[in-house]
């Protein structure tokens, strides 16, 4: 009978690799010997495709890619022969012999018809070696496929593919490299033993600590703040949005610390707060909520974990925000808490998948049932979705008492039983677990809680003694004096280091050296009275600085004097409305007034010896 394919004698046949059937498990021996007779009949010409197929129990498509194949030489110079009867693995698309043709449309194999028409593109294809991970890719790909745009437009293929497609066969490009580094990748041997730990993080993976995850998290409510104004009354103004700080424990999902912020945006010193919480010992906060209490066991480790409170994790992972990169951070975070800081890439969750559900969870189990709750949109065009019943103009937020809600429910989080720790709670986890060997647990974590909050500067030291300018400091536009730093004309031009704490800018420290301290110095009023942090004096003088009306020029106190200017813009200015917020919160609901009520102000006794009045102000 006539053959569409070349036939071949008996004896050639019988001169192909056949592998042994004693090395195939018994389950496909059948198999085998099936596929080889069919394959023998077809090359002999005793039988067709369809014929042989039907008689041996085959797919025609893949006999008859067998057929194709078994003649074409291997890797190893000898044809592949009966080794591809082998049920699985070994059928391959054969590679096209002479001169092949440009594709003209979209379809299967069309990008390895091209790469097999043009051997130059295939070579630049195989010469890309950057990592082409989910998501966008790197600019590297972009080039190549510039590249290859370039030489195909040069050849004056324009009419075949992939010029002829919408994105000039971008997608399909980037789909056929990635699948083609799956198909060739070393997987290894898996009988074998992982290679050795080569950094001091795959040391101490899987136990407790190894790892913990920091991030920030936009809270999905529109808050509503009442606002008192100047002449009485009151209005209530829309926030622009609060932000959610946590730190989680990854192998145990215990919330370490956290922290409220709001505004736009956190900065790096509420990145630094969220950090200090987690070091300071935690109690429970007395609850003024009605119904409002804690779980029995509820608690963060800094509290509930006795002996082993001081516990601190070897690798903080946090995305490549731009606070979280900032100088002063990484100074006080090395200085104070310790430990490794890896970076990942924002927007990517992948990388830190725990603290992400975290949010998640916490999102849809109980901040949307907070009046003004709701569902951001998932697409482009779409409307969020309201989820409280409660109106936020009905219900004015109050920070401090939402700071106590927030408290009890990641509390009672930590002692809720996890689906992933076997219906442990995480802190019953930790318990369990235990510290193990070279556990991080310094004795020192009140000292360092307050020292992360700190930050090391060098200042210069000014003054003119022909004028009778004593000599001071000047640190954020405002000038830092001290009796001890009187008269001492030597140090006048010169830098001395400070160590000023972030949280409270009334004074702080000059040093001799990093370690040495030389007189603690104050600030000039009226920055003298409330305590205030680096944030609140930015904002002050950014008010100051616009000519909008306000100047501390002749006040008392700045920090209350910007707190009644911004009750007064409340009306008419969102910015305001979200700076009040965030003094009320840093106030614990009660900023200060312009005119503090004296009879709660201290009794000013005079102390034995000398007295002296610097601190005094002159009217």
């Amino acid at each position: 009978m006539r053959s569409l394919y070349t036939c071949y004698p008996s004896e050639e046949l019988a001169a192909w690799y056949k592998p042994k059937e004693s090395d195939l498990t018994e389950s496909i021996r059948s198999r085998f010997k099936e596929a080889c007779a069919a394959l023998t009949a077809v090359l002999t010409g005793d039988m067709g495709i369809t014929r042989a197929a039907d008689a041996h129990g085959l797919c025609h498509k893949r006999l008859r890619a067998m057929v194709k194949r078994a003649p074409q030489l291997a890797h190893d110079g000898q044809p592949y022969g009966f080794r591809v009867c082998v049920p699985w693995g070994t059928y391959q698309r054969g590679e096209q012999k002479g001169d092949a043709e440009m594709p003209r449309l979209a379809g299967p194999h069309a990008m390895s018809q091209l790469l097999s028409a043009r051997p130059e593109i295939a070579i630049w294809i195989d010469e890309f070696g950057q990592p082409l991970p989910p998501g966008r890719p790197p600019k590297a790909f972009d080039r190549l496929h510039a590249k290859i745009v370039a030489e195909l437009k040069r050849l004056d293929l324009r009419d075949f593919y992939p010029l002829n497609q919408a994105d000039q066969g971008r997608r399909a490009l980037l789909r056929f490299i990635r699948q083609r580094r799956i198909d060739h990748s070393d997987v290894g041997n898996l009988d074998t033993a992982d290679a050795p730990p080569s950094t001091l993080s795959g040391i101490f993976r899987g136990s407790p600590f190894a790892r913990t995850e920091i991030d920030g998290h936009r809270i999905d409510i529109e808050a509503v703040l009442g606002v008192a104004l100047p002449n009485g009354g009151s209005v209530k103004r829309q926030i622009t949005s609060m932000w959610l700080l946590v730190e989680i424990e990854v192998e145990s999902r215990v919330i370490v610390g956290w922290v409220l912020r709001v505004g736009r945006a956190y900065n790096n010193l509420d990145l630094g707060s969220c950090i200090t919480n987690s070091l300071q010992p935690w109690k429970r906060r007395e609850l003024t909520i009605p119904g409002l209490e804690y779980a029995p066991g509820a608690g963060l480790p800094s509290g509930s974990l006795g002996a082993h409170s001081s516990w601190r994790s070897r690798l903080l992972a946090l995305d490549n925000a731009k606070a979280h990169s900032a100088l002063d951070f990484e100074q006080a975070f090395c200085r104070a808490r310790g430990g490794m800081l890896f970076y990942g890439r924002a927007h990517e969750p992948r990388s830190r998948p725990i603290v992400e559900q975290f949010f998640s969870r916490l999102e849809r189990g109980a901040l949307r049932d907070v009046p003004g709750g709701f569902e951001p949109a998932k697409r482009l065009g779409e409307n969020k979705i309201r989820i409280s019943n409660f109106a936020p103009n009905d219900y004015p937020i109050q920070l401090h008492a939402f700071e106590e809600l927030l408290d009890v429910i990641i509390a009672n989080y930590n002692a809720t039983p996890h689906p992933a720790l076997g219906d442990l709670s995480p802190l019953q986890f930790l318990q369990m677990q235990g510290p193990k060997a070279f556990a991080f647990m310094p004795d020192t974590a009140e000292e360092d809680a307050s020292d992360m909050g700190s930050v090391l500067v060098p200042l210069t030291v000014h003054g003119n003694r022909n004028e009778g300018v004593m000599p001071h400091v000047n640190y954020m536009y405002v000038r830092y004096r001290s009796p001890d730093l009187d008269h001492k004309w030597e140090l006048v031009g010169k830098k001395v280091l400070a160590r000023v704490r972030r949280h409270d800018l009334r004074s702080f420290v000059l040093m001799r050296t990093a370690t040495t301290p030389l007189c603690a110095v104050r600030a000039a009023a009226p920055w003298n009275r409330t305590a205030h942090d680096e944030t609140t004096r930015a904002m002050v003088m950014k008010w100051s600085k616009l000519r909008a009306g306000f100047s501390i020029t002749g006040a008392d106190c700045a920090i209350a004097a910007y707190v009644a200017f911004l009750r007064a813009q409340a009306p008419t200015s969102q910015q305001a409305v979200d700076q009040l917020a965030r003094m009320e919160q840093v106030h614990n609901g009660t900023p200060p007034s312009s005119r503090p009520p004296t009879i709660n102000a201290p009794m000013k006794i005079p102390p034995g010896g000398w007295i002296s009045l610097d601190d005094e102000n002159d009217f």
